[in-house]
């Protein structure tokens, strides 16, 4: 039985932002998980040679803009509700820059995707001892994308003025929430797991992953820049009064900020996956497949994380998501109906599908390659795209099951899961039912439900209130589901053949 909420006025409003590489997007929830408001900005970010990098002053006006425009789309019962709220933030895993004292960009942040971190990582990793000198410090392995990755780079890259003028190295969501608060000196366990530097098991930085860095007077000012790690239940601050004037907010308004997730942590929750043996999906612009654990994966190279409320993240995450889809097959792709009848596997069609590299599947440079030669053919060329990344799914939840995960339940959600046809051939391939959440927004509605668990949760310690709440408790008040896709019967040979094939390829063996 979940507990109900004690100290929260059963009126007050949640705004979940969620900052990501593809956009920005806030979205105000009442307590049952109902979206009352919602708007969305655009994201551009610096790819010219490779990079991915996001400019921390247009980071700066999307926290504003997006304060600005949800405040404008709500009517004045709704504001004050949101007064007697909280904010949370979702934000992109693995992405950091660099700020001075006041703030200001030293160095754009480097996001997960950029494609020129790997010579950097191998280098540090050498430095470092190798990954199992990675897990016997931080218990997981230190993946490429990681923001550790970023400082390597930063010696080659960054002048020793700028290394001495940097006063905060700050993830994605914390910077996001600095530019809400005025308050950049914190980070949450979710945010600082995905740098590589912080130890899983204690929630402590452990400084001995900046031996990666060569100079060690470099590695001393690196350890000065770290933010403090707080507890989810402990708010950054309230709204800053520039930010509440410029978005025109009563004096009453100042909504507390809570600790930040990682979009893959905010996805976890939001598709109310709190317990261990529970499965999300994540089918955004990277293709993701998250469990939460009690534990470290106990073999294979699954990126492991911590989460806010106590438990362990296992994630693999595939940077070829509806980016693929977007570039391949086009950006309408889940207009052409004339796909839902081409017959599994169509025909004898198939692709693989690496816009980008994934070093995870041996994967290291693009690789978009056609069997037997790329169709004409609309409906065939989409669907061939949607079978690919179901068989790229189904390798990762079969990664989660040989690391020790038991799958109780499996969550869907982003914008391709709104694909009918997508989740049917998910579900086959996976030969498991998947369940559809009603909210597309699984990021932002995650970060809503953290932001919840630490707002009733603050509330009760402030009326010494002992009896605690928890992530799962808002899951249970915020979190609905939409339906479930079950496998087509029919479909699930063909698929397990299907993906026999694809994994051939992928070790060089053409159909």
């Amino acid at each position: 039985m979940s507990e109900s909420l004690r100290c929260v006025p059963p009126n007050a409003i949640i705004v979940g932002y969620d900052f990501s590489t593809g956009g920005v997007k806030a979205l105000a929830f009442d307590l049952s998980g109902n979206t009352v408001a919602q708007v969305r900005l655009p994201t551009d970010l610096w790819t010219e040679g490779g990079v991915s990098e996001l400019n921390l002053m247009q980071l700066e006006g999307q926290a504003r803009a997006a304060t600005r425009a949800i405040v404008s789309t709500m009517d004045g019962k709704q504001i004050a509700a949101w007064g007697a709220g909280a904010c949370g933030i979702s934000a992109t895993h693995h992405s950091a820059g660099r700020i001075d004292g006041r703030g200001n960009q030293v160095r754009r942040a480097i996001c997960w995707n950029d494609q020129t971190l790997a010579k950097y990582h191998a280098e540090g990793l050498k430095r470092l001892g190798g990954q199992e000198r990675a897990k016997e410090l931080t218990g997981g392995p230190w993946a490429v994308r990681y923001s550790l990755s970023h400082l390597v780079k930063d010696e080659h890259a960054l002048s020793e003025a700028d290394w001495k003028r940097t006063d905060g190295i700050v993830p994605h969501g914390p910077l996001a929430a600095g530019y809400l608060t005025n308050r950049f000196d914190v980070t949450s366990v979710s945010s600082a797991a995905s740098t590589g530097i912080m130890d899983l098991r204690t929630n402590q930085w452990r400084k001995e992953m900046l031996d990666a860095i060569a100079k060690p007077e470099y590695r001393a000012l690196a350890w000065d820049c770290l933010p403090d790690i707080i507890d989810m239940n402990q708010p950054v601050g309230p709204l800053s009064e520039s930010v509440g004037l410029d978005a025109q907010l009563p004096g009453s308004c100042r909504p507390l900020v809570f600790p930040t997730l990682d979009d893959q942590a905010a996805g976890l929750i939001g598709g109310g996956a709190v317990e261990a043996g529970q499965v999300a999906i994540i089918l955004g612009n990277s293709a993701v497949v998250n469990s939460s654990s009690a534990r470290l994966p106990q073999s294979g190279t699954l990126d492991a994380m911590k989460l806010n409320w106590g438990p362990y993240l296992w994630m693999r995450c595939y940077s070829n998501g509806a980016q693929f889809l977007d570039e391949v097959a086009g950006k309408d792709w889940f207009k052409v109906e004339e796909a839902a009848k081409v017959p599994p596997l169509c025909n004898g069609t198939s692709v693989l599908p690496f816009l980008l590299s994934e070093p995870s599947v041996g994967v290291e440079a693009p690789r978009v390659e056609w069997s037997p030669a790329n169709t004409e053919n609309r409906a065939v060329k989409v669907r061939a795209c949607l079978e690919a990344l179901a068989y790229l799914l189904a390798r990762a939840v079969r990664e989660h099951e040989q690391a020790g995960q038991t799958v109780t339940r499996i969550t869907v959600s982003g914008g391709m899961a709104k694909s009918q046809l997508m989740c049917e051939i998910l579900a086959s391939a996976l030969n498991r039912p998947l369940e559809r959440l009603v909210s597309d927004e699984g990021p932002a509605l995650g970060a809503a439900v953290a932001a919840l668990a630490g707002l009733e949760s603050h509330l009760r310690k402030q009326q010494g209130i002992g009896e605690p709440y928890t992530a799962a408790d808002a899951v249970a008040a915020m979190v609905r589901f939409r339906d479930r896709v079950e496998p087509r019967p029919e479909w699930v040979k063909d698929y397990a053949r299907g993906q026999d094939v694809f994994e051939r390829w992928l070790n060089g063996q053409r159909p």
